[in-house]
């Protein structure tokens, strides 16, 4: 019976010991103490010292290619673990792709392509898919994006920030009229034309290293383009408001606008081109693309105002 004891007490006292070794595990440590020698943290970029990620993020889908960029696994990381992930990697080159918040079920009408894809260079997230409605599709989802290229030393350990850029648009509108106000009832609908339809695995552009270490990209934006509808109401006050949540749009991106009641238009199209192209942001490499718009109907012309008071809050007349 002691006997019985002491092997059990001894199998527990190792299985601790193991436990501590693995939970302080830290890169200053000797190789052979940690469990794995490469660990990558993941925060979403412009968050300040707190990692904001999960608050954005429900689920990251992390594809890893080697040095000649051929995929060799996927996963999608949920809860804490969203924050990062650590294994064992051989030494050599490697190239993580990240992607935040897409469907798994393909609800978002989003699809990787070529579907059996392994190389880095042929992949694609794609808003044109059989699920996507014909002419004008649905939003999309508020995706994130992170990519890095890292190399592992033999018999060294790797530790590196990988940031999240948005590889989203959030575009909110609100429509008002000084003259000329539709009739109260009716089924509202906002459209929007010319918005990017593909995004390459690859990085399109990367930002200098950060202060607290790495980097955030974002990625490959295609020529080819797509048209968005998104729902609309309107409020009590008699203005009409919808989102469009979509791929991001570039410094060329010229996204016509319009508003539709009982499927006839009634504003639009507007080039929103002509106000966003005034706004004191590199849209080829802003960081996030939030924005929130009010459009005021006149008799005799129409005027596009910012309403976020952190962004340029000048207007434009547009017609």
């Amino acid at each position: 019976m002691n006997r019985k004891r002491s092997r059990r007490y001894f199998k527990h006292l190792i299985f601790m010991i193991l436990t501590v070794l693995q939970s302080s595990c830290t890169f200053g440590d000797e190789p052979g103490v940690c469990p794995y020698n490469t660990r990558l943290d993941y925060r979403s970029a412009g968050s300040g010292s707190e990692n904001e990620l999960p608050v954005y993020v429900d689920n990251l889908r992390q594809y890893l290619f080697d040095s000649e960029g051929k995929l060799l696994g996927v996963e999608t990381l949920r809860g804490d673990s969203i924050r990062g992930w650590q294994g064992n990697l051989a030494a050599g080159e490697y190239t993580v792709v990240l992607w935040g918040n897409l469907a798994d079920d393909g609800s978002d009408g989003l699809a990787i392509e070529p579907e059996s894809g392994e190389r880095l260079a042929d992949m694609e997230l794609s808003a044109v898919t059989s699920g996507a409605p014909a002419g004008y599709r649905m939003n999309t989802g508020r995706l994130y994006y992170g990519n890095l290229t890292f190399r592992v030393e033999e018999g060294r350990s790797f530790r590196r920030r990988v940031y999240l850029s948005h590889a989203h648009a959030s575009l909110h509108v609100t429509v008002q009229w000084m003259a000329d106000a539709p009739a109260e009832g009716g089924t509202y609908r906002m459209r929007m034309k010319g918005i990017a339809s593909e995004y390459g695995f690859v990085k399109g552009w990367e930002s200098e290293e950060q202060p607290e270490g790495g980097s955030y990209a974002v990625p490959y934006i295609s020529t080819s383009r797509i048209n968005h509808e998104t729902r609309a109401s309107m409020n009590y006050d008699g203005e009409v408001t919808g989102e469009f949540v979509t791929f991001r749009y570039t410094s060329g991106t010229h996204q016509l606008w319009s508003l539709w009641r009982n499927d006839e238009r009634i504003v639009g199209d507007l080039d929103l081109y002509r106000f966003f192209a005034k706004k004191p942001m590199d849209m080829d490499r802003n960081i996030e693309q939030e924005f929130e718009i009010l459009v005021t109907v006149y008799a005799d012309k129409i005027i596009v105002t910012e309403v976020t008071e952190s962004d340029w809050d000048e207007g434009g007349a547009i017609g």
